[in-house]
């Protein structure tokens, strides 16, 4: 372990790395005006057809294809200079909310202009992901990341809120004008203070369509990257399966309304609170002797459900669980520190496609299981197999990393 990673850190240190502070901004606007447009479009097609199934192909139309980018396209982030292409992408949402406010393509169209863009979403994301691994090290990176995903979840709920009073107060041609500035000023934001760095790979050379898998299963032979990466994949999958039966849980106990959103809330607060207290709290060495007793925490959360605990109850067990999410903290600068130089974009595309399929797949799997064995017990098993597949994953990780830390 490097003296660096082994320094604690503070908030106010990652804000002073430079380009980090335009970064920060740069991605909140981004995820703001995403979640924005996500919301104002689908509601508009559904005030158009009075079609649920419309509204929800809308919806999805900004989440399904970022699977295929990211199969293809991450590899190109390691190949082109990252500022130009945050600045690029952030250009390319503003055409695409001018498009949408201009109108004229139907819904049809609309909805594959949305799909078009989210294709190529992987490859400014990867971009995003490697720039923060190159200007940040050690605990800034792991405080950095953290920060990300904290606002990103603030983010994301005030932008469904902004869109939501937009709709009360504007057409929804007002709103995606707006929505278009707003990512013209993410673009200028990066233009301004995002540091003007070469391409990761060290001979970019002729890019081709398959460079991404082949980089993919180059990264996948090395057993710690594997082993790191399951650990995020398997977990993760297997929470938002259960996250999936929420609703349905609350709706046979009779809750209400609010308990309802109660309960859907109780797993992003809880994750955002696990980032806040291990991530600003904890110094680098507890992160990671907390790996295993965080992962823990949210299987036992989960398998709690076998007792059907009542629907306030339990929306307080998932948040307490949840906390659990900040496991990875404590592996971040590992799996950093293991990507090869020329392959940061390609290491952090192939994460995120992992995190994606995994959030697609736990529902589907979760669904069916709950409709043969009840909801409650279906959240059972998905917390039982997280102890599991922690306990399978975590080990590989502790005994490759000692076997490097033994060689001289």
């Amino acid at each position: 372990m490097t003296p660096a990673s082994l320094a604690r850190t503070t908030y106010r240190s990652v804000f002073a790395s430079a380009g980090y502070p335009a970064l920060f901004v740069s991605a909140s606007l981004s995820i703001l005006g995403f979640s924005f447009q996500i919301l104002v479009f689908s509601v508009t097609v559904f005030a158009t057809t009075g079609s649920p199934a419309a509204a929800s192909l809308a919806f999805a139309a900004g989440f399904l294809p970022q699977v295929l980018g990211g199969i293809l396209l991450p590899s190109l982030a390691d190949r082109i200079p990252p500022k130009a292409l945050l600045i690029a992408g952030a250009l390319m949402r503003s055409l695409v909310a001018l498009i949408l406010a201009v109108g004229g393509l139907g819904i049809v169209g609309s909805v594959c202009v949305i799909a078009a863009a989210a294709l190529v979403s992987p490859l400014f994301s990867a971009a995003e992901s490697g720039l923060v691994a190159r200007i940040l090290d050690g605990d800034r990176y792991v405080l950095g990341r953290s920060l990300f995903v904290i606002t990103g979840m603030i983010v994301q709920l005030l932008g469904i809120a902004l869109g939501g009073v937009a709709l009360q107060f504007l057409t929804a041609q007002q709103a995606f004008l707006i929505l278009s500035a707003l990512h013209v000023a993410g673009a200028l934001v990066c233009l301004a203070g995002v540091p003007r760095l070469g391409a990761a790979a060290a001979e970019p050379g002729r890019w081709r369509i398959g460079d991404t898998l082949r980089g993919y299963r180059a990264l996948l032979s090395v057993p710690l990257i594997r082993a790191l990466l399951l650990l995020w994949w398997v977990p993760l999958s297997l929470l938002v399966g259960a996250e999936s039966l929420v609703v349905a849980y609350a709706g046979q106990a009779g809750a209400g309304a609010a308990t309802t959103a109660v309960l859907i809330g109780a797993i992003p607060l809880g994750a955002l609170i696990g980032e806040v207290l291990v991530g600003r709290l904890c110094p680098p060495a507890a992160r990671e002797r907390l790996v295993f007793p965080l992962l823990a925490l949210l299987g036992v959360g989960l398998v709690a459900f076998a007792f059907g605990p009542p629907p306030l109850v339990a929306a307080l067990v998932l948040s307490v669980a949840s906390i659990g999410l900040a496991f990875s903290l404590g592996r971040q600068d590992v799996f950093r520190a293991a990507l090869p130089a020329d392959r940061v974009g390609v290491g952090f595309g192939l994460l995120g496609v992992g995190m994606m399929t995994g959030q697609g797949v736990g529902p589907i799997v979760a669904g069916p299981l709950a409709s043969i064995v009840g909801v409650g017990p279906t959240i059972a098993i998905c917390g039982a197999l997280i102890l599991v597949a922690g306990t399978l994953c975590f080990g590989p990780v502790q005994r490759i990393r000692w076997r490097a830390a033994e060689r001289p």
